[in-house]
């Protein structure tokens, strides 16, 4: 069976972290399904847990991308937890609370593994049960910009920091992995400010571990040009999303998928 018999292909996908980045989730996800390549399951951390999550709830690539651009989910100032992060996640909670229609990790139409990684030991830590929210906050808790979240007593904290490509729930269970990733390690600039410098530090600590897992993927899509954005150009939506979707045309006219299903 092939695309010419309009019989959909299922894939199982890795979606990484990348702050703001994350929104090219949705244009690369929206580049696969015109060639009729949709998720089997997804396995995912930080931002990519948030568009994971959307998708697998059953919400379309267009219907994702107008929650994205209609509602306000960037970020507000949590002055009353100073000493564990100046920065709350309130917004995306309510968001979350509001629009996703299952609130189970059981419930999902399209199975989800979202990572976090454990506070106390550094350790990853793969949810796929019971509740789906917590595990979406917990899995994008950047330390030192937000509290832990605490999930029956564990604080856990961003899931990029023990892998931001977490393909490890997907191994022995599914075949031919399809691994995206929105967080490029961009040329050195020695002019580039603080902010920049930041960033690049805490891309080049996870960035290791990112080279093994993509030799596990059986296609790894990084579109190289999401590196001209910050972690928090939240206002940059449809930019971010643009080049997620045109890179995956790109690399899908070249290469496409192997049609068998």
């Amino acid at each position: 069976m092939n695309q010419e018999l309009n019989v959909p292909i299922q894939r199982p996908f890795v979606l990484s972290g990348g702050g703001a980045r994350g929104y090219a989730h949705i244009g690369v996800l929206k580049a696969f399904a015109e060639h009729n390549i949709f998720p089997e399951a997804i396995a995912a951390t930080s931002a990519g847990s948030i568009a994971a999550a959307f998708i697998c709830d059953g919400y379309t690539t267009d219907e994702v991308r107008e929650i994205f651009l209609h509602t306000k989910m960037g970020l507000t100032v949590d002055w009353k937890n100073l000493k564990n992060g100046f920065l709350s996640l309130k917004l995306l909670e309510k968001v979350l609370t509001q629009t996703l229609r299952h609130t189970t990790f059981e419930s999902l139409p399209i199975p989800l593994y979202v990572t976090a990684t454990n506070f106390s030991t550094g350790q990853q830590t793969i949810f796929n049960k019971g509740s789906l929210i917590p595990a979406i906050l917990a899995a994008s808790s950047i330390p030192m910009l937000f509290p832990p979240v605490i999930i029956e007593g564990i604080p856990y904290v961003d899931g990029g920091i023990s892998g931001n490509l977490p393909v490890e729930p997907l191994l022995g269970k599914y075949t031919s992995i399809i691994g995206v990733h929105v967080n490029p390690l961009t040329p050195y600039n020695p002019a580039s400010g603080l902010r920049a410098n930041i960033e690049r530090t805490l891309h080049m600590a996870i960035h290791e571990p990112v080279l093994k897992n993509q030799l596990l993927c059986s296609r790894f899509i990084e579109p190289q040009e999401l590196g001209r954005f910050g972690m928090f150009d939240f206002k940059r939506f449809d930019a971010i999303y643009t080049v997620g979707l045109e890179y995956t045309r790109r690399i899908l006219q070249e290469s496409p998928e192997p049609l068998e299903v």
